[in-house]
């Protein structure tokens, strides 16, 4: 009612459709044979709390005035006046008060028939109610009996015979209206999830919560939807927020719900508490009359809480609702942790980021660092070399010195460039110009130049390049790949020993590419250290190789060339025997590819 003392209707035809009405149009048909009665009618409990008459049988005045009509849900009445009889309630027309009989007038319909002159009649204005239940206690709706045929009020023995007729029919009627209320659970939860599907994947858990919150309310028929990671304070809880967090706590443990209204506050486990003003305040301030408030969590840990709240004149939470918005709450969770473990993720990638940078910034400021006092020796050396040149009386041990001077000096400078290399092809920031690249004549090049190396060393070298090799890719980086891997053959090879080099075309996956295959017959790699040779500054621990002359940067530096045109570097190796590596680039990067 009002606050003028009028009577307002809630909006009709709101339950169910068609198919279901005239399901339970039949059984209301069935229940007026089975208990003898003229009519029949059927109340459903819709998910918005009001009541619905979706099926009325024997009566057509009826029919046309309340099928579809809708009411609030007031069983005070029903409870107060009623007699109890095997689960119905008899209420006698003279029982009725004003309040009651207006809401009846407003509400129901009295059939146009005079009084039973009958001892103990039946009157117009007599009520046979009974309130249908599930197994848990729920009201699912309410039955109606009028005009008994008998003319007659109902006794206990006349309403055990109805149940025993009709029972099984009031099992179907509430059948029938949870598979609606279940219904729209589903679509409740069908329209929190198209507006979870429509946030952006990839944002961390603040931009995660705001877009949540906004897309859910404008998706659900409800005021505000607030999703509040664990931990994070609630603007107007005051000194109650640490209460509020370990309730929260607590019924993610028991996997419940609060439900908050102006005076009282409940929860699926527990008994009502009065609402803590704190509560009542926020309520206030949105301008709210109740709230639901849902745990999100996974496994042992609570995460957050799922908040919405409907306005002053919506319906009280109904159960289906709840449901849903536990199985949104559930969904909500799997977005929350993947949102963690990306933000862990992009926090761990800048740790590594900020170790790579400094092992490279490190790496080029002892490359500088020695750059200058080389260039001082080398200018040394070199008047040395001048100042002693024609004087007969320089000593041979003097010119031994220098001539060691000058190789520790060129293997300083060695080490710079190596070093200055490696962290170059190393950065994934560095500026390169790639171009379309000759690799049949860079390979000839490369070995032209290092020709008599491998004569020096008494290495046989055996190239076999296909013409025509035009890949896209950073010529300086190419060159020093294919300068290492053929220096680094001849390093290892024994005098009389053979190195090779075939560069053929090679597709891998459909994607056109270049094979570059360089074997020796030298010392070979020992198993347990194969894995490690494109460590930057590996040396092996055999005795064999340590003799060799070497910064450990080489095979680094071919790896991480190959990497950063997107290829493959394979290696086989015997002791004794030697060493295979095979490189493969493709002919263009992938984005270029097709």
């Amino acid at each position: 009612m009002d606050d003028d003392g009028t009577w307002t209707r809630p909006r009709g035809q709101a339950w169910g459709n068609e198919s279901q009405r005239a399901v339970l149009h039949a059984v209301a048909e069935d229940i007026a044979k089975r208990s003898e009665h003229k009519v029949v009618a059927i109340e459903a409990l819709r998910s918005d709390g009001f009541l619905e008459f979706v099926a009325i049988a024997g009566d057509e005045a009826a029919r046309d005035k309340m099928l579809g009509q809708a009411s609030p849900l007031a069983l005070d009445h029903i409870h107060a006046l009623g007699q109890e009889m095997h689960g119905w309630r008899h209420i006698p027309s003279e029982r009725l008060d004003d309040v009651t009989r207006a809401f009846l007038d407003e509400y129901g319909h009295k059939p146009d028939v005079p009084a039973s002159d009958l001892p103990n009649g039946w009157d117009p204005d007599d009520q046979l109610v009974r309130l249908l239940e599930n197994e848990d206690g729920e009201l699912r709706g309410i039955l109606y009996l009028d005009e008994p045929l008998s003319g007659l009020r109902p006794t206990p023995e006349v309403v055990a015979a109805i149940n025993a007729e009709a029972a099984v029919l009031f099992d179907a009627i509430v059948s029938i209206v949870e598979r609606e209320l279940y219904g729209e659970q589903v679509r409740m939860v069908t329209q929190a999830r198209r507006a979870i599907e429509e946030v952006r994947p990839g944002l961390g858990v603040e931009e995660l919560l705001v877009e949540l919150s906004r897309g859910l309310r404008k998706a659900l028929d409800v005021a505000t939807v607030d999703v509040i990671a664990a931990g994070v304070p609630v603007t107007g809880l005051g000194d109650d927020r640490g209460h509020m967090a370990e309730v929260m706590r607590r019924q993610w443990e028991r996997r419940g719900h609060v439900v908050v209204e102006r005076d009282r506050t409940w929860s699926m486990q527990e008994e009502s508490v009065e609402t803590p003003p704190s509560l009542t305040r926020l309520l206030d301030t949105h301008d709210l009359g109740s709230g639901l408030l849902v745990p999100i969590g996974s496994g042992d840990e609570y995460l957050g809480t799922l908040s919405m709240g409907r306005a002053s004149d919506a319906p009280r939470w109904i159960a289906s609702e709840i449901n849903a918005a536990t199985i949104v709450a559930a969904d909500i969770a799997r977005l929350l942790l993947e949102a963690r473990l990306g933000e862990r993720e992009r926090a761990l990638n800048a740790e590594l980021r900020g170790i790579s940078d400094y092992r490279r910034d490190m790496v080029l400021t002892l490359a500088h660092e020695l750059r200058n006092p080389v260039s001082v020796l080398f200018t040394h050396l070199e008047l040395l070399g001048e100042e002693t040149a024609g004087e007969e009386t320089t000593g041979e041990d003097a010119r031994d010195s220098l001539q060691a001077l000058e190789r520790a000096s060129r293997r300083i400078e060695d080490m710079v460039e190596d070093l200055m290399a490696l962290a170059s092809v190393s950065d994934p920031e560095h500026d390169t110009s790639t171009t379309e690249v000759d690799l049949s004549a860079l390979v000839r090049e490369c070995a032209e130049f290092l020709t008599p190396m491998a004569t020096q060393a008494g290495v046989e070298l055996r190239l076999a390049v296909a013409d025509d090799l035009v890949l896209t890719g950073e010529p300086a980086a190419l060159q020093r790949m294919v300068t290492n891997l053929l220096s680094n053959a001849f390093k290892y090879t024994e005098a009389g020993g053979r190195v090779s080099m075939d560069v053929v075309r090679a597709s891998i996956d459909g994607v056109a590419g270049v094979r570059i295959t360089c074997a020796d017959s030298g010392i070979g790699i020992a198993a347990d250290e194969v894995d490690k040779v494109f460590t930057p500054f590996f040396r092996s621990s055999s005795a064999e190789a340590r003799k060799r002359p070497g910064t450990g940067l080489g095979l680094a530096i071919i790896e991480r060339v190959v990497v950063g045109h997107q290829g493959t570097i394979r290696l086989a190796s015997t002791v004794g025997q030697g060493t295979t590596f095979t490189v493969w680039l493709p002919l263009a990067p992938p984005a270029e590819v097709g």
